[in-house]
Parts: structure tokens; sequence; C-alpha cells
């Protein structure tokens, strides 16, 4: 809690800044949700009388809320305090400070926003869009790395992100690595954004150290979002590419901006693991829930079927955005929206989704053959599996001694789920093994 000298002249000009006001009305929110009564403005004043001597009158409290008017730093002391949260920095700011700071973002070009992708539908992930706020903008987070499966949402959950919060920044950059670009490549490019039409922007420089220099400095001098999506390409197939991904962001980590980076990875690389501990934040995304599911479902016609079947439906596919779009698709087309019937036919005949064995199959193909023998011995079990079990069963000796490591590298890329010293493939992943070559 910040401190403050009971004789100290009061100054009536500061107002919370976005930052601050979000903390205080979570906080608010929060205690609405546990007491099952409204803290208004009089609820609170009453709670800064429990624990400050001098109080605050309500309709204070109301202006620290509204943001309009400035008030004394003392009063928004009070308030933070009595709700037992703590006051950064970054919390409140003056008056004339902030009017100036909004003024300047309401004259920043739309241009700067213009490079992010459009996400017409979009359902769910509102807990993971809560996370990435709170570190995003709560905590100031340098890097934040969202990954998970194949066909999860990480492109889509970026994107939601970036366009739900693009009025918080000056810049919103958004690259696609799916090219496998150089890190020299994507530097000269994010690079360009920052200089516009200026006559300078040709002269940018050459090597790669001084690109990054050059980039710290726009991201000290503006706050930016950079979004870095699909880092597995680099650390799949180039492995010099992709230490220089890694030291890039350890870079970014270690030095003073204001900015962020977010990158999206199906691969949890090893890297990633270390850079954890010097401030880089993760987020896994899991299966999307029943009503986002029967929201895709929504858009694309009537469905029949009971709670049961949407629920056996989730769980086959493993609540995969990407293959929940797919199995809709074929229902409404081939079984006129009758979720029970394709079920049936599922367990019968077992539907494989070929467009989503075809993504498969690529990642597949970057796995080590150990890596490969043990997603197959997976597959061919229709429950979960322990340890002791699946090393028992496995035939090649050679993998035996390794399978710790192998076990982690395909939950690092979210291939496979753990469930305490449990292991097993989704139902349709394994089913796409079986018919792999």
């Amino acid at each position: 809690m910040v401190q403050v000298n009971s004789s100290s002249k009061r100054y009536r000009g500061f107002v919370l800044t976005d930052e601050g006001l979000q903390k205080l009305n979570n906080c608010i929110q929060q205690l609405e949700a546990k007491t099952r009564m409204r803290c208004s403005a009089s609820a609170i004043a009453r709670k800064v009388q429990l624990v400050e001597s001098d109080g605050i009158h309500p309709i204070t409290v109301r202006k620290i809320l509204q943001c309009q008017t400035g008030v004394d730093f003392r009063s928004i002391n009070h308030v933070f305090h009595a709700l037992q949260l703590p006051l950064n920095e970054g919390d409140y700011a003056h008056a004339d400070l902030c009017k100036l700071n909004k003024s300047k973002w309401t004259s920043v070009s739309s241009s700067n926003y213009s490079n992010i992708p459009d996400i017409s539908n979009f359902y769910g992930r509102s807990e993971e869009l809560r996370l990435l706020e709170n570190k995003i903008i709560l905590d100031r987070a340098k890097v934040v790395a969202l990954f998970g499966m194949l066909g999860v949402g990480k492109t889509a959950t970026a994107i939601k992100f970036a366009h739900t919060v693009k009025h918080r920044f000056e810049f919103v950059i958004w690259k696609s690595l799916r090219q496998a670009s150089t890190l020299e490549e994507i530097l000269v490019s994010i690079l360009r954004k920052f200089a516009g039409k200026n006559k300078d922007n040709n002269r940018l420089p050459t090597s790669l150290g001084a690109l990054i220099d050059l980039l710290l400095e726009k991201l000290e001098n503006h706050r930016c979002l950079l979004i870095l999506d699909g880092l597995e390409t680099v650390t799949d197939q180039h492995h010099e590419e992709s230490t220089a991904y890694s030291d890039f962001l350890q870079i970014l980590l270690e030095n003073k901006h204001q900015s962020t980076v977010i990158v999206t990875s199906r691969e949890k690389h090893s890297r990633i693991g270390i850079l954890e501990h010097i401030g880089l934040q993760s987020i896994k995304l899991n299966s999307l829930q029943l009503n986002d599911v029967k929201q895709i479902f929504d858009r694309r016609g009537s469905y029949l079927g009971s709670r049961e079947d949407w629920c056996n439906l989730v769980k086959y596919y493993g609540g995969n955005p990407l293959a929940l779009k797919m199995a809709a698709n074929l229902i409404h087309k081939y079984f006129l929206g009758n979720i029970t019937q394709y079920l049936e036919d599922l367990m019968a005949n077992r539907f494989i989704l070929s467009d989503f064995q075809n993504l498969l199959i690529e990642e597949f193909k970057n796995l080590s053959a150990s890596e490969k023998s043990v997603m197959q011995k997976l597959a061919s079990y229709s429950h979960e599996v322990s340890l002791s079990q699946l090393n028992q069963d496995l035939r090649d000796s050679k993998v035996k001694p390794y399978l710790l490591d192998i076990l982690d590298s395909l939950s690092c890329r979210a291939l496979i789920e753990q469930h305490k010293a449990y292991f097993k493939l989704q139902p349709f992943v394994a089913e796409c093994i079986h018919n792999i070559d």
C-alpha cells in the first residue's frame, strides 16, 4: 500500500487509469458476487470509514469510479486500502495528463490497426480473453504465449483480443510466421509499420542486432501490441531461426519498454518454459464449452440431439473448434442435422475428418520416430492409460528409457492429454493416427 503523509497538502487532480479502474471494478464485482449485495459508492465510503479516521464522501467515491473529475490522491489511496487492493503507480495519473493521453489515443490513425485480420464468427474463450486482459492490460506482461493443439483457436483468440483492446494501444501489428520468415524479415516488416509513409522507410539497419535495438526503441516510445502467429512453424523446421526467435523473446523480457508481444504456437517449446522464469506468461487453450459449441452449430442450421448426445459429440472431438466445425458441416449435409444418428454411425464406421487428418499428418511428420511410436501406441487404447502400463506395453526397448521425455514433448505439443499419471489421445485424434500410413 502506498504510504501518504497525513500532513501533506491535498492536491485534487488525480484519476484512475484504465488499468486502475479495471482493477477496482473487478474487485467490486467479486465483492458483489460474494456478498450478493450491491457495492455502491455509499457502501465503499462506509468501508473506508472503518479503516481510515478521516473517511471519504460517497460523492468522491463516484468521482473516482467515473474518472471524469480529478480527486486528491489520498481519496484514491483510501478506497484501495479499504478494499484491500494494492495501489501501484500505473493505477492512477494526473487528470490533465490523462486527458492529454486520451486525446493522443483518439488521434491515432486507424491504419495503425489495419493489418489485424477480420474475425466475424468467434465463440467462447471468455476466460482466456479475461486472462489475456489481466496479464497484458493490468500486469503489463511483456511477452505472452498462447499455445494449444491444432485447431483449438489460438489465432482466433489472439485476433479477437487484439480487436477488443486495440483502442488501448498506439500500434497493433499482426504477423504470421506460417511462411517460416526469418526474424530479420519479420522485424523489417514490423518497423515499416512504424515508419508508414516516412521517407526513412527504406533506411532501416541491416544487421539483426541493430534491428532489435531499433524495435526496442519503438516499443519503449509507443504502447504497442505485436502478435507473432504460428511460432511452431519456425521451431519445427529451422533450428537456427528457432534459436533466434527465442533469443529475441528473451531480449524483450529483459529490456525496459511499455509494449506486449503475443506469440501463438501449437508447441510449448522447451525454451518457452525457461523464459517463464524471467517473466514470460503462458496460457493454454483447452476445449470449448458446450454452450459455445452450440453457437457454432446454430450458425450452420438446426440440429437435433439430446443433451447427452451433445456432450458425447463435444467429448469425442475434444471440444476442438476446427474439428467441430467440420463435423457440423457433415452432420448438416448428410444427416439432416440429426446428431443422434451421426453418433451412431460414427461409432459403427469411425468417420475420419479428412481435412483435419491432412493437417495432423503434417504435424506428425515433424515428430521423431520414438514420438510416433508412442502416439501410435496411445491410439490403440480406448481409455486413458497409466505410465507403468504404457511402459509395459511398448515393444520398442529403445523407446522405454526416454518415455518420460517423449511424453513431455508430446504434451508440450498439445498432442496428448494428461490427467495426473494417466495419458490418452482425444478419440478423433486416435482415429486419425490409426489411418496415417
